[in-house]
């Protein structure tokens, strides 16, 4: 096998009880978790270079599914999909590889990395050994496993180990669907060892793992029990936390919960100290964007208090919460690519624990904050021209589809953005409606005739939308944005996008008391819906001779200089919600409820002349303006500058 022209020799990673041997000898196993699929392709070698300078000698990656299979029978390996470019570099600085193909990443990433046509196959049962469900993840496989073949070790290349499944014993208990995976990869050629990742109690061992598979931990620190565990459920090999979390995703709407680094090297010297050979992975090494629409979500509680910036409380277990656009997660390394007082603390603390092993430390001498990235401020960019959504469908709108009920995204065929659900109400009497949607997933706003009414939102005890109708009649349109399916757990399964359910009305006498007599009223049918994934080439179609109307949707367009190539992040904090769009790229959403405030513009985005787009739900900033700051803001709830609360959005509301 040749890399940048050398002859590599082929070697196999032998994990026996007493520790871990490459070409037999002893190898101290530190990695660090790097996700090329978050980071823009420029950004690759500076992120692998600080990993191997830190002493790293592993990297752990995924590769995800809907990235590479984003519609079923289409594939996609290029540009910054291309992990083989990654793995080479990896390859040219002699760091290992921890490779993980596995159909489901969790990762906080959408879907947990399952492509949302999956929902749209009846019967369907995933990650689990249903037939449907293995035949889909085969032929993904046939196209995947053979671009990672030549770069096992056992070819001379840098992956040492693959990873099976993530997490399984947190979802289920199917074990035959581990053992299908295994051989399934063997079948297609790869032979190197594999691993699974689980949680540490028993069940989860037990469930999630297979004997013959290296089974390694994800967690805080490597506590007694979850060792005694480990030893009991495998008791031929040595323990490995395959994700030490040194810190944590930020939550839309949450607080960012930061570990300082002394936390984290306590939480490292804790794990390490053991009598036995104890390895580690960082999750995560170096933070990154979920660009576009990509983030996950959990059906769970927010981690990080209460939440005020909310006109709700969510005090429930089983409530549905957004993860923020931002990657960044507190890791070693920034989501913009410099290396934090974590990274340095960790790093003396990795050097000590080699030595003490009587290992060579493999990273360099250099103990101090190093120069920050290149990164730059505009400020006062106008958006000088603007388009309204409603005036614009026939641009915007990929297609329009007619039902009698409403349609999920999944039937729809469209992956993320905005569906728009549109029907017509007649006038018949003068009674006070009270808009109900049942399964909305995830986040609607509500529109009369074109004016704004109102916002729900999944899981909230938001305030009623009431209105009347009047006597012209009455254009109801529900413009519903999906805001990231679910990542973990149990609410993997049901979690289609749009309106799942129906519309109906409740009928009120004037003073919002229920009329008894006509109370619940039927559902309303004959529905238009308008698909809107708003991916950049869907923005670019928009009429700016069709401009923004007041309370409605509409983008906005500006230009800029700036220095190419050089980062820099634009501050959304005098915006509402919305998606962002630089140079015909999507960052991402914005979302005024923090705590990420500003989102990162890689400089390989960046050129001498830009273009910026926001699509805006509710009003753009005073003066139509955006700042592009040399910094990040992603504990805006947290130092001060809080995000700017919901002036004119109105969670339910009463018209006359």
């Amino acid at each position: 096998m040749y890399f940048n022209g050398k002859i590599m020799k082929k070697y196999l990673l032998r994990i026996e009880k007493e520790g871990l041997f490459l070409d037999d000898k002893p190898f101290y196993l530190i990695a660090g978790e790097i996700h090329y699929f978050r980071i823009r392709k420029s950004g690759w070698r500076r992120r692998l270079q600080l990993a191997k300078d830190f002493g790293l000698t592993a990297i752990q990656t995924y590769s995800v599914w809907n990235l590479h299979e984003p519609e079923e029978g289409q594939f996609r390996f290029d540009d910054n999909l291309d992990f083989c470019e990654f793995l080479d570099i990896c390859a040219e600085l002699d760091l290992k590889v921890l490779f993980r193909p596995t159909p489901y990443i969790c990762g906080e990433w959408d879907f947990g990395g399952l492509p949302y046509w999956l929902r749209n196959k009846r019967g369907l049962s995933i990650r689990t050994s249903d037939e449907q469900f293995m035949g889909c993840v085969r032929r993904y496989f046939e196209q995947l496993i053979p671009k990672i073949i030549p770069y096992l070790s056992t070819n001379g290349g840098p992956i040492i180990s693959v990873n099976v499944e993530d997490e399984y014993g947190s979802f289920c208990n199917d074990n035959e669907y581990l053992r299908l995976l295994g051989d399934m990869m063997t079948e297609m050629g790869v032979d190197v060892p594999f691993y699974t990742t689980s949680g540490f109690e028993k069940f989860k061992l037990r469930d999630g793992n297979r004997p013959e598979y290296w089974t390694l931990v994800d967690m805080h620190k490597l506590t007694d029990t979850a060792v005694a565990n480990i030893l009991e459920y495998q008791p031929d090999k040595p323990a490995m936390m395959g994700e030490f979390w040194v810190g944590r995703a930020q939550q839309s709407g949450g607080h960012f919960i930061r570990q300082t680094p002394e936390e984290v090297v306590e939480k490292f010297k804790y794990s390490m100290n053991k009598p036995f050979p104890v390895y580690m992975s960082y999750y995560m090494f170096a933070g990154g964007s979920d660009f576009g629409f990509m983030n996950g979500a959990l059906i769970g509680k927010y981690k990080g208090g209460k939440v005020d910036e909310f006109p709700w409380e969510q005090n429930s277990y089983y409530a549905y919460v957004p993860f923020a656009q931002s990657y960044d997660v507190d890791a070693m390394v920034t989501e913009y690519g410099e290396p934090t007082p974590k990274y340095y603390a960790l790093k003396r603390a990795v050097k000590e624990d080699m030595e003490r092993r009587g290992f060579e430390f493999g990273g360099t001498d250099e103990w101090e904050l190093s120069a920050p990235v290149r990164t730059q401020s505009i400020q006062n960019v106008k958006l000088t021209k603007s388009a309204d959504l409603f005036d614009n469908l026939d641009n915007l709108a990929v297609k329009c589809t007619r039902s009698g009920e409403p349609q999920t995204f999944e039937y729809l065929e469209q992956a993320y953005g905005y569906v728009l659900y549109s029907t017509k109400l007649t006038h018949a009497d003068d009674y006070l409606r009270e808009l109900f949607i049942d399964g909305l997933h995830d986040y609607a706003l509500v529109y009369g005739n074109g004016e704004y009414l109102g916002t729900y939102m999944r899981d909230r005890d938001c305030p009623p939308i009431r209105f009347k109708i009047p006597k012209e009649g009455m254009k109801l349109d529900i413009l519903v944005e999906n805001l990231g399916r679910v990542n973990y757990g149990h609410g993997m399964l049901h979690d289609e996008k749009g309106i799942v359910g129906y519309v109906k009305f409740n009928i009120l006498n004037d003073d919002g008391t229920p009329n008894k007599e006509h109370y619940n009223f039927a559902h309303l049918a004959n529905w238009l819906n308008y698909s809107l994934p708003m991916k950049a080439e869907n923005v670019a179609k928009a009429d700016y001779t069709l401009p923004a109307k007041k309370g409605r949707p509409a983008i906005y367009k500006g230009e800029f200089d700036a220095e190419a190539g050089v980062d820099t992040f634009i501050n959304m904090k005098d915006w509402k919600k919305g998606v962002v769009y630089i140079n015909g790229f999507c960052l991402g959403r914005y979302w005024y409820v923090g705590p990420q405030l500003s989102l990162y513009v890689p400089g390989e985005l960046v050129r001498e002349h830009n273009t910026v787009e926001i699509f805006e739900l509710y009003e753009p900033s005073d003066g139509m303006v955006a700042d592009f700051d040399d910094r990040p803001s992603l504990d805006a709830r947290d130092n001060g500058a809080s995000a700017k609360k919901a002036k004119g959005i109105k969670y339910g509301a009463q018209v006359g």
